[in-house]
Protein backbone atom coordinates (compact mmCIF):
# COMPACT_ATOMS: atom_id res chain seq x y z
CA UNK A 1 0.00 0.00 0.00
CA UNK A 2 2.68 2.62 0.93
CA UNK A 3 4.48 1.67 -2.06
CA UNK A 4 1.41 2.35 -4.27
CA UNK A 5 0.62 5.51 -2.52
CA UNK A 6 4.13 6.31 -3.58
CA UNK A 7 3.67 5.63 -7.23
CA UNK A 8 0.60 7.52 -7.40
CA UNK A 9 2.06 10.34 -6.30
CA UNK A 10 5.12 10.17 -8.11
CA UNK A 11 3.29 9.78 -11.27
CA UNK A 12 0.84 12.72 -10.48
CA UNK A 13 3.73 14.80 -9.48
CA UNK A 14 5.12 14.50 -13.32
CA UNK A 15 2.38 15.11 -15.19
CA UNK A 16 1.91 18.23 -13.42
CA UNK A 17 5.25 19.18 -14.04
CA UNK A 18 4.53 17.81 -17.66
CA UNK A 19 1.59 20.43 -18.15
CA UNK A 20 3.44 23.20 -17.00
CA UNK A 21 6.42 23.03 -19.16
CA UNK A 22 4.11 22.59 -21.99
CA UNK A 23 2.19 25.90 -20.79
CA UNK A 24 5.52 27.72 -20.33
CA UNK A 25 7.04 26.74 -23.98
CA UNK A 26 3.74 27.31 -25.66
CA UNK A 27 2.72 24.18 -26.46
CA UNK A 28 -0.66 24.17 -25.21
CA UNK A 29 -2.15 24.43 -28.97
CA UNK A 30 -4.28 27.42 -28.67
CA UNK A 31 -2.86 31.24 -28.33
CA UNK A 32 -3.94 33.03 -25.41
CA UNK A 33 -2.72 36.33 -25.44
CA UNK A 34 -2.53 39.34 -28.07
CA UNK A 35 0.87 38.63 -29.21
CA UNK A 36 0.85 35.09 -29.23
CA UNK A 37 -2.48 35.31 -31.94
CA UNK A 38 -0.64 38.19 -34.03
CA UNK A 39 2.71 36.15 -34.39
CA UNK A 40 0.82 32.77 -34.85
CA UNK A 41 -1.45 34.64 -37.50
CA UNK A 42 1.97 35.54 -39.40
CA UNK A 43 3.27 32.01 -39.11
CA UNK A 44 0.15 30.71 -41.03
CA UNK A 45 -0.22 33.04 -43.38
CA UNK A 46 3.00 31.84 -44.86
CA UNK A 47 1.05 28.33 -45.10
CA UNK A 48 -1.41 29.94 -47.69
CA UNK A 49 -0.57 29.57 -51.32
CA UNK A 50 -3.52 31.34 -52.89
CA UNK A 51 -7.36 31.83 -51.92
CA UNK A 52 -10.66 33.38 -52.98
CA UNK A 53 -13.03 35.56 -50.88
CA UNK A 54 -16.45 37.18 -51.77
CA UNK A 55 -15.40 40.64 -49.33
CA UNK A 56 -18.63 43.19 -48.79
CA UNK A 57 -17.19 46.88 -48.01
CA UNK A 58 -19.43 49.41 -45.51
CA UNK A 59 -19.41 52.92 -47.01
CA UNK A 60 -21.75 55.71 -45.94
CA UNK A 61 -23.03 55.81 -50.12
CA UNK A 62 -23.29 52.09 -50.39
CA UNK A 63 -22.08 48.73 -50.46
CA UNK A 64 -18.54 47.93 -52.31
CA UNK A 65 -18.82 44.42 -53.59
CA UNK A 66 -15.25 42.69 -53.51
CA UNK A 67 -14.23 39.38 -55.11
CA UNK A 68 -10.92 38.29 -54.96
CA UNK A 69 -8.57 35.66 -56.01
CA UNK A 70 -4.58 36.00 -54.57
CA UNK A 71 -1.62 33.65 -55.10
CA UNK A 72 1.54 33.83 -53.65
CA UNK A 73 3.81 36.10 -53.54
CA UNK A 74 2.33 39.22 -55.32
CA UNK A 75 -0.66 38.09 -57.74
CA UNK A 76 -3.85 39.46 -57.50
CA UNK A 77 -7.25 39.99 -59.45
CA UNK A 78 -10.45 41.61 -57.92
CA UNK A 79 -13.22 42.63 -59.51
CA UNK A 80 -15.20 45.39 -58.20
CA UNK A 81 -19.15 46.50 -58.09
CA UNK A 82 -20.17 49.42 -56.03
CA UNK A 83 -24.44 50.24 -55.12
CA UNK A 84 -26.13 51.61 -56.08
CA UNK A 85 -24.90 52.36 -59.22
CA UNK A 86 -23.87 49.38 -60.22
CA UNK A 87 -21.09 50.75 -60.94
CA UNK A 88 -18.03 48.38 -61.63
CA UNK A 89 -14.27 47.79 -62.46
CA UNK A 90 -11.75 45.50 -62.31
CA UNK A 91 -8.20 45.08 -60.36
CA UNK A 92 -5.06 42.90 -61.20
CA UNK A 93 -1.12 42.74 -60.71
CA UNK A 94 0.20 40.20 -62.68
CA UNK A 95 3.94 39.33 -63.39
CA UNK A 96 4.56 42.62 -61.14
CA UNK A 97 2.33 44.90 -63.32
CA UNK A 98 -0.98 46.86 -61.91
CA UNK A 99 -3.51 46.68 -64.51
CA UNK A 100 -7.34 48.92 -63.75
CA UNK A 101 -9.35 48.55 -66.26
CA UNK A 102 -12.96 50.46 -66.61
CA UNK A 103 -15.10 48.84 -68.90
CA UNK A 104 -17.64 52.46 -68.68
CA UNK A 105 -15.17 54.72 -69.93
CA UNK A 106 -13.19 52.17 -71.97
CA UNK A 107 -9.83 53.04 -70.23
CA UNK A 108 -7.12 50.95 -68.10
CA UNK A 109 -4.13 52.49 -66.10
CA UNK A 110 -1.17 49.74 -66.46
CA UNK A 111 1.60 50.57 -64.34
CA UNK A 112 4.41 48.31 -63.43
CA UNK A 113 5.87 48.03 -60.01
CA UNK A 114 9.23 48.31 -58.84
CA UNK A 115 9.65 46.89 -55.27
CA UNK A 116 6.57 45.35 -54.56
CA UNK A 117 7.98 45.09 -50.64
CA UNK A 118 7.91 48.81 -50.04
CA UNK A 119 5.78 50.10 -52.56
CA UNK A 120 2.96 48.08 -53.51
CA UNK A 121 -0.58 49.14 -54.77
CA UNK A 122 -3.55 49.80 -52.60
CA UNK A 123 -5.67 46.29 -52.54
CA UNK A 124 -9.16 46.12 -50.83
CA UNK A 125 -8.23 42.59 -49.69
CA UNK A 126 -8.82 42.26 -46.14
CA UNK A 127 -5.90 40.30 -45.02
CA UNK A 128 -3.19 43.12 -47.02
CA UNK A 129 -5.63 45.90 -45.29
CA UNK A 130 -4.96 44.30 -41.53
CA UNK A 131 -1.08 43.96 -41.98
CA UNK A 132 0.41 47.57 -41.37
CA UNK A 133 -2.43 47.60 -38.26
CA UNK A 134 -1.15 44.02 -37.17
CA UNK A 135 2.57 44.88 -37.41
CA UNK A 136 3.25 48.64 -37.98
CA UNK A 137 3.22 49.52 -34.12
CA UNK A 138 1.45 52.31 -34.87
CA UNK A 139 -1.45 50.93 -32.75
CA UNK A 140 -1.84 49.69 -29.15
CA UNK A 141 -2.72 46.31 -29.51
CA UNK A 142 -5.73 44.41 -27.12
CA UNK A 143 -7.50 40.90 -26.93
CA UNK A 144 -11.46 41.17 -26.99
CA UNK A 145 -12.25 37.69 -27.22
CA UNK A 146 -13.63 35.37 -29.31
CA UNK A 147 -16.89 36.47 -31.77
CA UNK A 148 -18.41 34.44 -35.41
CA UNK A 149 -18.20 35.77 -38.84
CA UNK A 150 -20.95 33.63 -40.89
CA UNK A 151 -20.38 31.10 -38.18
CA UNK A 152 -16.75 30.76 -37.95
CA UNK A 153 -15.37 31.44 -34.87
CA UNK A 154 -12.64 34.05 -34.79
CA UNK A 155 -10.00 36.10 -32.58
CA UNK A 156 -11.00 39.95 -32.29
CA UNK A 157 -8.13 42.18 -31.92
CA UNK A 158 -8.57 46.15 -31.01
CA UNK A 159 -6.24 48.08 -32.28
CA UNK A 160 -6.23 51.86 -31.08
CA UNK A 161 -4.80 54.41 -33.03
CA UNK A 162 -1.93 56.08 -31.18
CA UNK A 163 -2.18 59.28 -33.80
CA UNK A 164 0.87 58.48 -35.98
CA UNK A 165 -1.11 57.56 -38.99
CA UNK A 166 -5.05 57.79 -40.00
CA UNK A 167 -5.54 54.72 -41.54
CA UNK A 168 -8.90 53.76 -42.41
CA UNK A 169 -10.25 57.51 -41.08
CA UNK A 170 -10.77 56.18 -37.70
CA UNK A 171 -8.16 59.33 -36.26
CA UNK A 172 -6.32 59.36 -32.96
CA UNK A 173 -8.07 57.33 -30.52
CA UNK A 174 -10.34 55.47 -32.74
CA UNK A 175 -9.89 51.87 -33.16
CA UNK A 176 -9.69 49.27 -35.93
CA UNK A 177 -11.43 45.78 -34.60
CA UNK A 178 -10.13 42.72 -36.74
CA UNK A 179 -11.69 39.32 -36.86
CA UNK A 180 -9.25 36.56 -37.44
CA UNK A 181 -10.17 33.12 -38.15
CA UNK A 182 -9.22 30.59 -35.58
CA UNK A 183 -9.29 27.81 -38.40
CA UNK A 184 -8.05 28.98 -41.74
CA UNK A 185 -6.01 31.94 -39.98
CA UNK A 186 -7.49 34.80 -42.21
CA UNK A 187 -8.82 38.30 -41.64
CA UNK A 188 -13.05 37.50 -42.04
CA UNK A 189 -13.95 41.30 -40.90
CA UNK A 190 -12.71 44.29 -40.26
CA UNK A 191 -14.57 47.73 -38.13
CA UNK A 192 -13.32 50.92 -37.88
CA UNK A 193 -14.83 53.57 -35.70
CA UNK A 194 -13.35 57.02 -34.86
CA UNK A 195 -13.19 58.00 -30.91
CA UNK A 196 -16.66 59.17 -31.01
CA UNK A 197 -17.41 55.58 -32.07
CA UNK A 198 -18.46 56.87 -35.19
CA UNK A 199 -17.88 53.52 -37.82
CA UNK A 200 -16.16 55.10 -40.54
CA UNK A 201 -16.00 51.87 -42.72
CA UNK A 202 -16.60 48.16 -42.47
CA UNK A 203 -15.23 44.86 -44.58
CA UNK A 204 -16.46 41.42 -43.77
CA UNK A 205 -15.28 38.37 -45.71
CA UNK A 206 -19.25 36.53 -46.79
CA UNK A 207 -17.19 33.24 -48.08
CA UNK A 208 -13.40 32.02 -48.47
CA UNK A 209 -11.70 28.86 -50.08
CA UNK A 210 -7.79 28.64 -49.02
CA UNK A 211 -5.14 26.47 -51.38
CA UNK A 212 -7.59 25.56 -54.10
CA UNK A 213 -4.50 25.43 -56.39
CA UNK A 214 -5.22 28.57 -58.75
CA UNK A 215 -3.53 29.16 -62.15
CA UNK A 216 -1.78 32.12 -63.25
CA UNK A 217 -3.66 32.37 -66.29
CA UNK A 218 -6.61 33.82 -63.79
CA UNK A 219 -4.69 37.04 -62.84
CA UNK A 220 -4.74 38.25 -66.34
CA UNK A 221 -7.51 40.78 -67.40
CA UNK A 222 -8.19 40.78 -70.99
CA UNK A 223 -8.84 44.15 -72.42
CA UNK A 224 -11.39 44.36 -75.57
CA UNK A 225 -10.00 46.19 -78.39
CA UNK A 226 -10.17 49.90 -78.40
CA UNK A 227 -9.90 50.17 -75.13
CA UNK A 228 -7.92 53.42 -74.08
CA UNK A 229 -4.09 52.50 -72.14
CA UNK A 230 -2.70 54.92 -70.13
CA UNK A 231 0.56 55.17 -67.72
CA UNK A 232 -0.32 57.22 -64.47
CA UNK A 233 2.56 57.65 -62.64
CA UNK A 234 4.28 54.98 -60.36
CA UNK A 235 2.61 54.53 -56.73
CA UNK A 236 5.58 55.83 -54.45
Amino acid sequence: MKYDSLLLFSVTLLFILLVSIMASAGCTGTPNTVAEIVEEYRAQTDSIDDYSMSVVQTLPGGLHHIEIIYKRPYQYLLRHRYDPDDRIWSQSVHNLTFTEYHPESQTADILAIQDPETCFPLIADPNRLASPVLFSGDFDLSYQGTGTVNGREAYIIKATNTGHIDYFGEGRDGNVRIWIDREAWIVTRIQAFDAAGNMKTSFEVKNFTINSGISDNEFIISLPEGVKIRHPNPFC
